[in-house]
């Protein structure tokens, strides 16, 4: 028998490498682990599948919210005047207050959902006894880490930068530069060969047969 959820996973980690459609990407990929929660009836599974439509939908609404309050940044930023008096200022900034903690909450759902999708990972590695769900999992962390790492060094790069483009212009602005960019590069590699992991973890999924055929991974 066929697990649909072997194809759709696959392919929705699969669109997040192709340019325009990769923004659905992450609906496909919900809709695999919601698919496989059914199946196998694990619970962490169809949570990681609902998290990733929700953080899919916020995300969404919040790059609206973005784009619908430019106007309204623009006129925080300028001086109170007869035309727009100073209560419109205040309720401008309370706008911008709402931006934020939306913000903050979708960056909370964000981290919770990653955190389950690394221990979505290691359960179907451990279900299906595939080795690549566990390698997606381990290298999802260690892109955490990665990213943890380089944040302070970016802060200090370009904060090197910034001095040596007044003071010192030359060889050396084009090594902090370098040193700006090489942790990016690491975090993103990284997060690259998850994916991958994700893809080529999603494809080898057992079929049903072969499950029943090995009790130890048999569901």
């Amino acid at each position: 028998m066929t697990k649909s959820y072997k194809w759709v996973g696959g392919i929705g980690y699969l669109l997040s490498f192709i340019p325009y459609v990769n923004v659905v990407a992450l609906i496909v990929a919900a809709i695999a682990w919601i698919l496989m929660g059914r199946d196998t009836r694990e619970k962490i599974f169809t949570a990681t599948g609902i998290l990733m439509i929700i953080t899919f939908a916020l995300g969404v609404s919040f790059f609206a919210l973005i784009l619908a309050m430019l106007p309204s940044l623009a006129l925080l930023t300028s001086e109170p005047t007869t035309s727009r008096p100073p209560l419109q200022f205040f309720e401008n900034l309370s706008h911008l207050t709402g931006f934020a903690i939306m913000g903050l909450i979708l960056a909370g759902i964000a981290i919770v959902e990653a955190i389950l999708e690394i221990i979505s990972h290691f359960r179907a590695g451990k279900i299906f006894d595939n080795t690549w769900f566990k390698l997606a999992g381990w290298f999802r962390i260690f892109s955490i880490v990665a990213a943890a790492i380089s944040i302070p060094l970016i802060i200090m790069s370009a904060a090197n930068l910034a001095v040596l483009a007044t003071t010192a212009p030359g060889p050396s602005v084009f090594t902090s530069i370098l040193s700006l960019f090489w942790p990016i590069i690491i975090v993103a590699i990284i997060a690259l060969l998850s994916t991958i992991f994700s893809i080529v973890a999603f494809f080898t999924i057992p079929e049903a047969e072969e499950l029943s055929q090995n009790p130890e991974t048999s569901i």
